[in-house]
């Protein structure tokens, strides 16, 4: 493993990263010994020493008139993010306001590929709540392209209370994957016939947003976000519904 890869993915700066590990295999040195070890000015070792202080990563001591830096116990990361963490679930009722806010315009977001597509899947997970209904109109593609994740996201569904409520082709690697086990997966379904119901892709409609997969000649995915649409949408899908065959 990278430890300064790994240092900066958590948000440190390339040369914070450094100074930091170098700190660590020293243990106990002066701004000399460190600008020596990581090719880097004196002047710039004690500015990235004094942010590390100010986020109790790093200790200072004198000896005489000379200055020593010592590291504190890395566990102090995970603290540091715990921290972090917190601070960002303190305002996100306030950053969710912003972000589910009525838009002017339509939002659309485009993915790509089988990891666009599960990517677009996942927002139905972070954005519904227990309790909340995605509405579904469902082919056979989603299965033959994405099994496994198919399993994992409808056991992460469930755990989160997410019914789903859906519109079937009547298809019987559907009926043996799907629909028999509707109860304990939290799925209200109705079928139509292939006749009437020629759909291989997969809509889903939830909250303000509806979310819309294509397998055929290329994979990919759009999700549109209109409080407008995504309630004609339902609509449309409370007419459907009335015309499809119960399970």
């Amino acid at each position: 493993m990278n430890l300064q890869k790994t240092l900066e993915q958590l948000g440190m700066h390339e040369k914070k990263a450094e100074v930091y590990l170098a700190c660590l295999e020293l243990g106990n040195a002066t701004a000399y010994l460190i600008a020596k070890k990581v090719g880097l000015k004196r002047p710039t070792v004690y500015d990235i020493a004094n942010q590390l202080m100010r986020e109790g990563l790093l200790h200072k001591s004198m000896r005489g008139s000379v200055k020593y830096f010592s590291p504190a116990d890395p566990e102090k990361l995970i603290h540091l993010l715990k921290t972090k963490e917190k601070n960002i679930r303190e305002v996100m009722p306030e950053l969710q306001n912003l972000y589910n806010s009525p838009k002017v315009k339509p939002l659309i977001r485009y993915f790509e590929g089988k990891e666009g597509i599960i990517e677009m899947y996942e927002d139905s997970l972070r954005s519904c709540k227990k309790g909340d209904e995605i509405l579904a109109y469902v082919g056979e593609d989603v299965l033959k392209h994405l099994p496994k994740y198919v399993e994992d996201y409808v056991q992460r569904r469930v755990e989160k209370g997410i019914v789903l409520r859906g519109i079937y082709k009547k298809d019987k690697e559907m009926l043996e994957r799907y629909l028999e086990k509707s109860r304990e997966q939290l799925r209200i379904a109705r079928v139509l016939d292939e006749n009437k119901f020629p759909v291989n892709n997969e809509t889903n409609i939830y909250k303000n947003k509806i979310a819309i997969a294509s397998y055929e000649t290329e994979m990919f995915g759009m999700i549109i976000e209109s409080t407008e649409i995504a309630k004609s949408q339902k609509a449309i899908f409370e007419l459907a519904w009335r015309g499809a065959g119960e399970l």
